[in-house]
């Protein structure tokens, strides 16, 4: 018994697609997983913990004193005014940066740690990112280790 199909003739359509298409997405599903896609150099961190409203309820321990602040409100434009004389602008980025080293400096000889002393960017509403940068680099410069922001429009 002689089986007809068998010496048939097949036509397929062409070659089975289905191995490439595995290879493909299990090339892509690596590259998804192997890959970054934020990274902490699109924004600027916060080293400042939230003080009105974060503490959970929970009461400071015992011996706690609050951290100084040193707020330096920002404008829409970048200029800053600085506790030291807050009516004035600072115009240029460079005596933002010596004035926070002397402000720095004055609280060093009173006897504080730099941990104790929180510098917090206050900018205006508007204020661009690209204004708010510089001023962050200055404190970051100044030798300040923790740096902050606050809420646009807040006090």
């Amino acid at each position: 018994m002689k089986m007809k199909g068998a010496k048939a003739v097949h036509y397929e359509s062409g070659p089975n697609m289905t191995p490439l298409v595995d290879v493909v997405m299990v090339i892509l599903i690596f590259l998804m997983l192997a890959g970054s896609f934020g990274t902490g150099e699109h924004y600027m961190v916060s080293s400042v913990p939230i003080h009105s409203s974060g503490g959970g309820g929970v009461p400071p321990p015992p011996g706690w004193t609050p951290p100084v602040l040193v707020e330096i409100r920002v404008g829409t434009d970048g200029q800053a005014f600085l506790p030291s004389n807050p009516q004035k602008p600072v115009p240029h980025v460079d005596q933002v940066f010596k004035e926070l080293s002397d402000i720095l400096a004055k609280y060093k000889a009173e006897g504080k740690s730099p941990k104790e002393v929180e510098v917090v960017l206050r900018p205006a509403d508007g204020t661009r990112w690209e204004a708010l940068a510089p001023l962050y680099d200055a404190a970051l410069r100044a030798k300040f280790e923790k740096v902050g922001f606050a809420m646009t429009g807040s006090k």
